[in-house]
This record gives structure tokens, C-alpha cells and sequence, in this order.
């Protein structure tokens, strides 16, 4: 309808205009081509205030889905990096397997422990029970602590670049884990104080149903 007005308008100004250019006194003209576009202007202002009747809504819809695409983007930031030291800490241990270690026995319990890990995976399901983050934790950083110190505590493995590497990279893997999980809560806290303020325009955004507050890791760690 606003298109048809529109477009109805502006052929009407155009036809002023060439108006215009045929008067000998194009200033007779003003007045015509003044009134062509003050019934623009109206036709324009009907739009706007039709469109201000969304804006709230439109605005809700924006920074819900922002905050969800956010929240996904650091959940799998949070994720990638333990696979990756997952990953890295099963190299290591291939590793030192194919070295002259003493300690052959260990490296077998150390790769069945790992293999333990693997199933102790956190999802955002299970972040809301405390005994399973606190079972990967505690899992993890034994794990860790254990394939660090036997590789440092030879120094001919410390020789080997591939495992350096490696150990390097579990450790740095281990310092992001607090800082990816903070970051990730720090939008969940957003995310939820959001829903709390617009529960009844988003339930006309999603009528799923599935309007629910995400846990945080800070929240496991205080219970």
C-alpha cells in the first residue's frame, strides 16, 4: 500500500518538475511542487510511525538472537580448547610410549585414565550438576599434573621437540580453561538478567517454550 503511494507521489513530483521547466516563471510552479512533496513527506511519516509500532519488539528479537549467537560462539571457543588438550595430552602419551621411558606401567594407567576423561564430557546439560564438572576437573588436572611431570622429570625427554611442544600446549590449554569458563559465564549472566526483564515479549519471539536461564560454572563452583 505505502509502496503504491509512493510511487504515485513521486511520479506526481517528477510531473511538477517538468512543469517547472516549461514555465517561463518556474517560481508559479513552487507552490505545486511544494505541495507534491509535503504529500511525500505524510506518506513518509505514515510509514515511520507505522514501522516505531515494532521497534521495541524488533529490538528484543535482536539482542535475544545476539546473545544466543554469542553465548553459542564462546560455549564453543570453551569446547575446542579442551578437546585440544584432550588431544594433545593422548599425543604425549603416544609419545612418551615410543620413548625409552622406565615407566611403561604408568603410561598404561595414564592412558586408561584418559580414556575415563572422554566420558566425562561437560555439556551445558550436565554443567547444571556439580558432581559431574567437578569429577572432569578434578579427572583433568590429575592427568595433566601426571604427563607433565613425567615428561619434565627426564631430562632426555625434555630433548624431544615433538613432546615439548606438546606439553606446551597443555599447559596453555589448562591456563585458558578459567578464563574461557569466565568469559562464557560472564555472557550467560547477560543473557539470563535478558530474559528475566523481557519474558513477555520474548515469548511472542520464541513460543517454543524454551525460554530457560543457562547455568554458569561460577554457579556449580558455589554449590
Amino acid at each position: 500500500m505505502h509502496i503504491l503511494v509512493w510511487h504515485k507521489t513521486f511520479k506526481l513530483v517528477v510531473r511538477l518538475a517538468n512543469h517547472m521547466r516549461l514555465l517561463k516563471r518556474p517560481i508559479a510552479a513552487m507552490p505545486f511542487l511544494f505541495g507534491g512533496m509535503l504529500l511525500m513527506s505524510c506518506g513518509r511519516s505514515a510509514t515511520i510511525n507505522e514501522a516505531t509500532t515494532f521497534t521495541h519488539l524488533d529490538s528484543v528479537t535482536d539482542t535475544y538472537l545476539s546473545l544466543q549467537d554469542t553465548l553459542l560462539y564462546s560455549w564453543n571457543v570453551l569446547v575446542k580448547d579442551e578437546q585440544e588438550k584432550v588431544d594433545a595430552m593422548e599425543k604425549a602419551l603416544h609419545q612418551l610410549i615410543q620413548l625409552p621411558v622406565p615407566e611403561k606401567s604408568q603410561l598404561v594407567t595414564l592412558q586408561s585414565r584418559l580414556q575415563q576423561l572422554k566420558q566425562l564430557r561437560i555439556t551445558q546439560k550436565t554443567l547444571t550438576n556439580p558432581y559431574v564438572v567437578e569429577e572432569y576437573d578434578f579427572a583433568t588436572s590429575s592427568l595433566v599434573a601426571a604427563i607433565v611431570t613425567l615428561s619434565e622429570s627426564n631430562s632426555a625427554l625434555l630433548q624431544n621437540k615433538n613432546l615439548s611442544t606438546l606439553i606446551e600446549k597443555i599447559k596453555i590449554a589448562e591456563q585458558h580453561t578459567p578464563l574461557f569458563r569466565s568469559s562464557y559465564d560472564s555472557i550467560a549472566l547477560l543473557f539470563n538478567a535478558f530474559l528475566e526483564k523481557n519474558e513477555s515479549s520474548l515469548k511472542e519471539v520464541d513460543k517454543s517454550g524454551a525460554l530457560e536461564k543457562k547455568p554458569l560454572f561460577s554457579g556449580v563452583a558455589g554449590k
